[in-house]
């Protein structure tokens, strides 16, 4: 797979993921984040299976271990996103989940796979994108609710990390379909810790039942599997950098489809989007580090 082919290819997944949000508005209150989980996992689980049954006779053990250690960020992603956001202001959450953006890098360098400068100037530019998009309220930084937000972040970028490496060792189909089907266990497990009556308190209507379908085809099984094929044959920080332009194309979506999002059209709003798209075209270059060696070189 190309550079183009993939980078098109991560667009797509943070179009689903951007779109999702009309489906997600329109689901009851009472449907829990666990109980979310556990249908949309349920049935993209069950979807690739039936349409990928023949690809099971490849499955082995580590396999299963592996998905079963992604599984588990996804849902600690999951569970301190959602304290955290239960405790700061939306537009303060939003801007502390999106420091995967630095922490990545971060985290590569520790790891001695040193990112490039204009992966590093990108990264800054579109963290500060991000915060003129979104306004950050430096009132309540050191809170609870700030820690869980930078725990959302960090396990969300030791995911992409791990399922970097993961993703060339296995097949990425299997892991993705193994993620859905063990990520759905773990989100029935704590859903029946907050509500024991799980499948039979809720109220299916039609209404619910069509975005829960939707949601879990593409926002799930279709999202997954891109990700997973997309890690292959990509790195950390370009997954990170087209994930981080989902502000971007919210506001294209609220253009388009003006009625399913409340997105406001501020010149903040706007000149951020502009922002996040400059850094997204620094770190997919390499003019700064190329000057860089140049530099080097002449001396």
């Amino acid at each position: 797979m190309s550079k183009t082919e993939n980078n098109i290819l991560l667009f797509s997944i943070t179009l689903c993921w951007a779109a999702s949000y009309v489906f997600i508005k329109s689901l009851p209150s009472v449907l829990s984040t666990y109980a979310y989980l556990t249908l949309t996992c349920g049935i993209a689980a069950v979807l690739l299976t039936a349409v990928f049954f023949r690809k099971f006779k490849n499955l082995k053990p580590v396999t299963i271990l592996k998905s079963a250690a992604l599984s588990g960020l996804l849902l600690a992603n999951l569970i301190f996103d959602k304290l955290g956001i239960n405790l700061l202001a939306s537009s303060t959450a939003s801007v502390l989940a999106a420091t995967s953006i630095l922490i990545v890098p971060f985290i590569m360098i520790i790891m001695r796979k040193s990112p490039t400068v204009n992966n590093i100037v990108g990264a800054v530019v579109i963290m500060a994108g991000i915060i003129i998009t979104g306004g950050f309220n430096l009132e309540n930084i050191f809170s609870e609710g700030a820690l869980f937000m930078l725990l959302s972040a960090v396990s969300t970028s030791i995911y992409t990390i791990v399922a970097d490496k993961i993703t060339k060792e296995e097949d990425p189909l299997l892991l993705s379909v193994m993620q859905m089907w063990i990520t759905a266990i773990l989100g029935y497990i704590m859903w029946f810790i907050e509500d024991p009556g799980t499948f039979s308190s809720l109220e299916y209507t039609n209404e619910m039942l069509s975005s829960i379908f939707i949601l879990a085809f593409f926002s799930k099984a279709y999202a997954y599997v891109a990700l997973m094929y997309s890690q292959k044959y990509s790195n950390p920080i370009n997954v990170t950098i087209i994930a981080s332009t989902e502000p971007v194309v919210t506001l294209v979506l609220a253009v388009l489809i003006p009625t399913a999002f409340e997105e406001q059209f501020t010149a903040a709003a706007i000149f951020g989007a502009a922002v996040i798209m400059a850094g997204a075209i620094i770190s997919g270059t390499d003019f700064l580090s190329r000057r860089r060696r140049e530099k080097h070189e002449a001396e």
